[in-house]
């Protein structure tokens, strides 16, 4: 079995063997042409074939196709005599022709000779034999071997331009290089056909794609809504009747631009030519995917093959393949080889023609991959519209849906506001109508409940608030951080992280300042929506401030991306970062599917200088460059990092080690010294704040220690036996002291409180089914505790 390049050279050598039109040109000396359409037979008393003289090739085959055409339309001619799967070589011959004199007023064969030198093609045929044809006669004759071609040929010349007038031998000479184009017009070709090619005749392209011109006669094909410009300039290129040649087509724009939309609007611009009887036909529209061609393909060679066969089909058909996003089509396969590498020869050559899809970003990783490539698309860029003009899009596309829920012109407004400040990774208009279609799949399923009940009831209409809550619930943003109309100052917003997050008054107000910030919509939109670092010792609260600030901006902590530095501090680990893909689970592959979310990196001092240089892209530009050349938005992520540095900067951890008191609202503390020293100072300029975490006193662990009790006692089983737990002062005071160490704060405190209470309490339970609804006290003191059951 041959490798994919090779196939590939193996099927461009002999993709001649296709049926096509054969064109004879002849180049005159003033830099015009002669083009005469070959056939295979000719009739009795048969017309001459269609020709034409221009100034171009592509004027003369213009010229000649619509002859052709107009003899196809009224049944004079026939398509199936004027294909060929034959290769013609062409020579030449010399000939001294007896031109024609006068004696007397009487007109004889002359003495004189004039020498012609003529242009003949040659073609083997399967069958046996030799084609040999004079075009500029007309004539077609089969020899039994090649050698014996200039004999007959000399006698036939002789004998058709014996006697002449010199004047007419004077159009058989040659000027200048004479050759045979193949050609395919699909006007014409589609004009000899009754009907479609069958299934059963492109087994794979019926495989591996959906036709996009027969859905959109069946009206399949995903609404579209406004006008596209893009769109407009570029359908003469589609058109059989002043094209030439099919062009593959590269659509560049960003995500939710319209790109698929744009093909889906170019199907249906097909399927209304077809419907034109004033059109001979038109082309069809094809879509797969880089998944699709390699679904099932397990064995080397097995993708390759395919390919071929799907280049074989379209080969000179004038239909378009929708391979989707280009850039997939270039990453090697297991054998080294892409999909790209297969389609490029006859890419080049015009056989196949492609409409691809990417981003400027991706673009400018296919260029550095496959430049070639890329050169053989006509690029179509796509702009997004103007946030102001949205509004009007989605009031159609609205009309247009049948849904049961309806946007007050404010609420479009409002919805626009949002998606533009919460949603930049997505361009409009698709943003616009993807939420409108979740909202109306929500609505629907609340209207279906209530119908069920109360019969068919109205759409509702949402206005500015009623769009707030939806996109709140949409997003998992609080509502008080998205309206407008909902006060949230940064005093606010402290006074509830403080409530989970003891003893850190500083750092709390600080990242209410960066959450305010972020609600009032002043954040750099270039830029993450906030970057912090969090130095300070061990177990004082750094990580349950970032779960704090993860619940607080989307209601769960499940959107926290949590990495852990020190599995990044070898030579070559920040590709581990980068790895992209369905099956990745990277920080580009996670950022990439949940743009809006938290990512902490915890022990940052620890990573390996390649981390920073990409970290420094992430935290100037918001934005990563993935292993594909795609990029991953980051201007949407609250970017949390912590570091022990600058611990020896400040007073001995312990109880008592702080006095607790914040700076004033607005001062910015410096960094610590060993901040400064450790790491870039390029790097420690995009910080926006590094918030120095400080020691715990004995009030504050003893709150810590209220509130781990109350997740506990919140416990399912507790709950289900309706057991309630109260601890005791000197127990408080107990576990306060057992659960605190000078070198790792709180940290320990949980395992004390499991150890301790929880699991006495569950070892009754289990020994005693009908333990439920006591009191459990908790007492004791510097002897240990004690568990009491009520």
């Amino acid at each position: 079995m041959v490798g994919s390049r090779g196939q590939a050279a193996r099927f461009h050598r002999h993709r001649m063997t296709k049926k096509s039109l054969r064109v004879y040109f002849i180049a005159h000396h003033d830099g015009r042409f002669t083009g005469i359409l070959l056939r295979t037979w000719a009739f009795l008393f048969d017309r001459p074939a269609p020709s034409a003289y221009g100034a171009s090739e592509d004027e003369v085959l213009r010229a000649i196709e619509v002859e052709l055409h107009a003899r196809l339309a009224t049944d004079e001619d026939d398509l199936d005599r004027y294909l060929w799967d034959e290769s013609f070589e062409v020579r030449s011959l010399d000939v001294d022709v007896h031109p024609q004199t006068t004696v007397k007023r009487t007109a004889v064969v002359g003495r004189r000779q004039i020498p012609l030198r003529l242009t003949y093609l040659a073609s083997k045929l399967a069958e046996g034999g030799v084609r040999v044809m004079l075009p500029r006669f007309g004539w077609s004759v089969v020899l039994e071997d090649l050698s014996i071609a200039p004999d007959v040929l000399r006698q036939l010349v002789t004998s058709a331009l014996l006697g002449e007038s010199p004047r007419s031998l004077f159009d058989f000479r040659r000027e200048g290089d004479e050759y045979v184009r193949p050609w395919s017009p699909r006007r014409m070709e589609r004009a000899g056909r009754s009907a479609r090619r069958p299934e059963d005749e492109r087994p794979t392209l019926h495989a591996v794609s959906e036709d996009l011109v027969e859905k959109a006669a069946r009206q399949r094909l995903p609404l579209a809504v406004g006008e596209s410009e893009e769109l407009e300039r570029a359908l003469p290129l589609f058109d059989a009747a002043r094209a030439t040649s099919m062009p593959s087509i590269l659509l560049v724009g960003g995500p939710g631009v319209g790109k698929t939309t744009w093909v889906h609007r170019l199907a249906r611009r097909f399927a209304a030519w077809r419907r034109d009887k004033a059109r001979a036909s038109s082309p069809g529209l094809f879509s797969t995917s880089a998944d699709r061609l390699l679904a099932g393909m397990k064995y080397l060679g097995m993708w390759q093959a395919r390919c071929l066969r799907l280049v074989s089909e379209l080969s000179h058909e004038g239909d378009l393949l929708h391979v989707g996003a280009l850039l997939p089509l270039l990453r090697p396969q297991p054998d080294g080889a892409s999909i790209g590498d297969v389609f490029l020869p006859a890419l080049r050559t015009g056989e196949v023609s492609l409409i691809a899809e990417c981003t400027e970003p991706e673009l400018e990783a296919c260029q550095r991959r496959a430049a070639s490539l890329v050169a053989c698309f006509q690029i179509v860029r796509l702009r997004e519209p103007d946030a102001a003009a949205v509004p009007a899009l989605l009031a159609e596309y609205e009309a247009r849906k049948e849904t049961r829920v309806r946007l007050h012109p404010a609420g479009k407004k409002r919805l626009v506001q949002h998606l533009a400040m919460f949603r930049r990774d997505v361009l409009f208009p698709g943003k616009a109508f993807r939420f409108f279609d979740w909202l109306a799949q929500e609505a629907g399923t609340r209207a279906g409940a209530e119908a069920e009940a109360a019969g068919a009831a109205p759409a509702r209409v949402l206005y500015p608030r009623d769009v707030s809550e939806a996109y709140a619930r949409h997003s998992g943003l609080p509502i008080e951080l998205i309206a407008d109309e909902i006060p949230a100052s940064a005093e606010t917003i402290a006074r509830g992280l403080k409530r989970r997050v003891i003893g850190q008054d500083e750092a709390c107000d600080t990242a209410a300042r960066v959450l305010a910030r972020f609600k009032a919509g002043m954040n750099d939109p270039e830029r993450p929506c906030g970057t912090l670092l969090f130095v300070g010792p061990t177990g004082v609260g750094k990580t349950e401030l970032a779960k704090e600030l993860t619940r607080s901006m989307f209601g769960d902590e499940g959107r926290m991306i949590r990495l852990d530095m020190s599995e990044y501090r070898l030579p070559g680990s920040s590709a581990r970062l980068l790895a992209a893909g369905p099956d990745a689970t990277t920080l580009a592959q996670r950022v990439r599917q949940e743009p809006l979310s938290l990512v902490l990196l915890d022990e940052i001092e620890k990573a390996h200088r390649e981390v920073f240089d990409l970290l420094l892209g992430i935290l100037g530009e918001g934005r990563l460059t993935d292993e594909d050349g795609r990029h991953v938005d980051f201007r949407m992520v609250l970017i949390v990092m912590t570091s022990n540095l600058g611990v020896a900067d400040r007073a001995p951890v312990g109880f008592g080690g702080d006095d607790g008191r914040a700076l004033p609202p607005g001062a910015r503390r410096g960094a610590p010294a060993g901040v400064r020293e450790h790491f870039r100072p390029e790097f420690v300029n995009r910080i926006d704040h590094v918030v120095q975490f400080r020691g715990l006193g004995r009030d504050s662990v003893l709150r810590i220690v209220d509130l781990e009790l109350a997740k506990a006692e919140a416990r399912t089983g507790l709950v289900r036996r309706n057991l309630r737990l109260r601890v005791l002062p000197e127990a408080r005071s107990f576990l306060a002291e057992a659960g605190f160490d000078p070198r790792r704060g709180a940290r320990p405190l949980k395992r004390v409180i499991e150890e301790r209470v929880i699991t006495p309490i569950a070892a009754r339970m289990a020994e005693d089914p009908g333990c439920r609804d006591r009191e459990v006290v908790v007492a004791g003191g510097g002897a240990g505790l004690e568990v009491r059951f009520g």
